[in-house]
């Protein structure tokens, strides 16, 4: 499924009104038809019998217009609240007005918050919706002042449920979501596919329960390289979880090397390299000083030991294995960055670095190989990731999509940003955005089993796979190994472990997730 910017959604309704000749009134029913249906199963007639309908002067106003048109028809009472005069709507916008003022006269012009908060208060909120149709995906300046600022803080304030078009109003891929007013909507009725908007920081938890719906725009109208985001599904790597060969052996599913944990965190190195095994890697070797083996051993059994004190002890042994990973645990210290530094120069396997093998990065991005031969893997989170650019968490937040992928392109690498939705970017500049997951990851160990899970489909499908696919499947999978988790242990008392039990499972019913952004 693509995740599209504004801008890209405003070109394909033009090349489907202008290049594939669908009359522009004809995909504005068809938004209505599918908003109404959805937002009716949402707001059923027997509880929520009226309904506000708040309409801009544009495209979407004309949206909202058509649906209140239907949801009358539905047998609701709706009342029409126009944010401008009739004469200044859009064509499409007011040969919609013209057909509900044909039929109705609960149409008014509110041109004030004070005349719109007195409405409001005259509604009961438990049997009221309002459907936000102000602004959709044309807005291009936050809003910060004047009517649209009050008339949102008013419907914010007011307890009524918000079912928005398209995307709550004030909200844009064009600036963070926190730089001015927007609507807190409890449902948003994406139009033709997701957009960035809805996923960017701060205005995914704008848009309440999110359902893409089908307007009728022809999917060959999205070019897969110039919309390069791509919401992972299942379907995207069903190759890497195809029956294994009766005949196969452990030689055949690679040999991770898992560089971290130290003596104060013995266990990040633990649960990486476990997760490596749990996902299917044939052999997993932790590199370890002498005086953590055993903890590695009582823990896990199956997981070997490679001693070492100083990285040097490294060079001349790599070889051996399929994929490395190194960071987690390993603490933010001098051998750390020596061990990185290390790694960087020789391993010529597919390399991940997390955690400390991050942190000791900072202020030395000049170590990064520009577009090395092998393929190499950052995961940061926004923390890591803001130390990397000496910038702050927040800048981080605030343009997530940007700055992950142009990091990718500079340095020909794949960068995996953490997160809600987590990023994959690609040296060519794609991008993939993650669906799975829950609050409850937010625990220690968390990105460590992600850095295992990493490894353990690297040394099993590269290079016979593209390592986009793989990096995003690793990502889905630690995502719903941690849902199935939360089902069953709750989010709160959630931790690393439970997720890298559920690995598995995860695999084995990868085919039953139905993702949240598509109707029963």
């Amino acid at each position: 499924m693509k995740v599209l910017l504004n801008a890209w959604m405003q070109e394909l309704d033009r090349l489907a009104i202008q290049g594939a000749g669908i009359p522009s009134l004809v995909l504005m029913e068809n938004a209505a038809l599918a908003a109404t249906a959805d937002f009716a199963v949402e707001f059923p007639l027997n509880r929520y019998p009226t309904c506000l309908v708040l309409s801009g002067k544009g495209h979407n106003g004309g949206d909202g217009l058509a649906i209140g048109r239907l949801l009358l028809e539905r047998g609701y009472q709706v009342r029409f609240l126009l944010l401008a005069a009739p004469d200044q709507l859009s064509h499409d916008t007011k040969a919609n007005f013209d057909l509900v003022q044909a039929r109705h006269d609960d149409i008014q012009v509110v041109l004030s918050a004070v005349k719109l908060k007195k409405i409001l208060t005259e509604c009961n909120m438990d049997e009221t919706f309002l459907v936000d149709a102000v602004f959709g995906t044309g807005l291009r300046e936050p809003v910060k002042a004047g009517l649209f600022a009050e008339v949102f803080d008013a419907v914010n304030a007011s307890g009524i449920s918000v079912a928005a078009v398209d995307l709550p109003s004030g909200l844009s891929d064009r600036f963070a979501a926190d730089a001015g007013s927007h609507i807190q909507a409890r449902v948003t009725a994406a139009l033709h596919s997701l957009k960035w908007a809805h996923l960017a920081h701060g205005g995914s938890s704008a848009c309440g329960r999110i359902r893409v719906l089908n307007i009728g725009i022809p999917a060959d109208l999205q070019n897969e390289e110039e919309h390069y985001i791509r919401l992972t599904e299942p379907a995207d790597f069903k190759n890497l979880l195809a029956r294994r060969k009766a005949d196969a052996h452990k030689g055949d599913f690679g040999h991770a090397l898992v560089v971290a944990g130290s003596e104060e965190k013995p266990g990040a190195g633990i649960l990486a390299a476990y997760a490596a095994l749990k996902t299917g890697a044939g052999l997993c070797t932790a590199a370890v000083s002498p005086r953590n083996r055993d903890l590695f051993v009582l823990a896990h059994p199956e997981i070997m030991t490679l001693l070492y004190e100083k990285c040097e002890e490294f060079s001349g042994r790599l070889n051996d294995y399929s994929c490395i990973v190194a960071g987690p645990g390993m603490g933010n210290r001098l051998s750390t960055l020596k061990t990185v530094s290390l790694l960087l120069r020789e391993s010529h396997q597919p390399l991940i670095l997390d955690a400390d093998a991050l942190n000791v990065l900072q202020g030395q991005t000049r170590l990064l190989p520009i577009r090395g031969a092998r393929p190499l893997i950052l995961t940061p989170h926004p923390g890591e990731f803001a130390r990397l650019l000496d910038k702050t968490i927040k800048e981080i937040q605030q343009d997530r999509l940007t700055l992950a992928r142009e990091f990718a392109m500079k340095y020909g690498l794949y960068l995996v940003l953490k997160g809600q939705y987590t990023l994959t970017a690609t040296p060519a500049g794609r991008v993939w955005v993650n669906q799975t997951g829950n609050p409850g990851m937010a625990t220690a160990g968390s990105g460590d089993v992600l850095s295992g899970i990493i490894a353990g489909l690297i040394v099993q499908f590269h290079p016979q796979q593209p390592m986009e696919i793989i990096l995003a499947a690793a990502v889905f999978l630690h995502g719903f190994a941690g849902d199935l988790a939360a089902r069953q242990c709750g989010e709160m008392g959630l931790t690393a472990s439970d997720i890298s039990a559920f690995i598995p499972k995860g695999i084995l019913n990868i085919n039953e997730f139905h993702s949240p952004f598509l109707g029963s």
